[in-house]
């Protein structure tokens, strides 16, 4: 296949295909993006002024770029996806632990938390005790803001199972760095089906480097 590089951001349309909707009553949404599958040949390209000479080329270099060592991390950068997040807090913290892309979360110092909280499955009676729990601090927090506390002190007695939302943009490399890290069976199961639905987004709007990642690094 071969590319021509976009010149600039796409906004996507409203479509199921980048809405996927996680856990009871999370999603990940892809908001917009830049470049593409494009933008990786466009930057390993540039190196050697190099054109594709057969219709494959530009396929067959992201998939030699993406086995390749010593990785060749800069060509992917060049890649930029924009992602809505709605999750529990607690896979959120664990989220911006990846650092090489930006952030910006719904703030309770300045928002009412939401009573929304993520309940996992589980045993029936202690699931009904987590669910009291919850909905208690959530009456604590509301009667602590009406008498006159300040939202950002109030919010402490909230758990973080509650839901946040962010926006994350993040370069194609790092974005494969968190996907390679959070889609390991180690990782904590909920932070996994983020993953996974990111994954399912990446194939729909970079498939050839989608592709050559799932062959490559994750060897699937």
């Amino acid at each position: 296949m071969r590319l021509v590089p976009c010149g600039g951001y796409v906004q996507m349309p409203d479509a199921a295909t980048y809405f996927k909707p996680v856990l009871d009553k999370g999603w990940i949404k892809l908001e917009e993006w830049m470049g593409g599958d494009a933008a990786v040949i466009r930057g390993a390209r540039i190196c050697y002024q190099s054109e594709a000479h057969s219709a494959d080329a530009d396929e067959r270099l992201i998939h030699r770029l993406m086995r390749s060592e010593p990785k060749h991390n800069t060509v992917f950068e060049h890649a930029v996806l924009r992602f809505h997040v709605k999750c529990p807090i607690f896979v959120a913290r664990q989220w911006m632990r990846h650092r090489i892309c930006s952030y910006n979360e719904q703030s309770l110092r300045y928002c009412l938390a939401d009573r929304e909280y993520y309940i996992p499955q589980g045993d029936v009676q202690l699931r009904e005790s987590y669910v009291s729990h919850m909905e208690a601090s959530f009456d604590l927090y509301e009667q602590l803001v009406a008498a006159g506390w300040k939202r950002e002190q109030a919010r402490g007695v909230l758990g973080t199972a509650i839901y946040t939302q962010f926006i994350w943009t993040v370069n194609a490399w790092s974005f494969m760095n968190w996907l390679y890290k959070r889609l390991d069976p180690g990782a904590q199961w909920e932070h996994r089906q983020y993953a996974e639905a990111a994954l399912a987004i990446f194939g729909e709007v970079m498939p050839i480097t989608a592709a050559a990642f799932t062959q490559s690094v994750l060897k699937q």
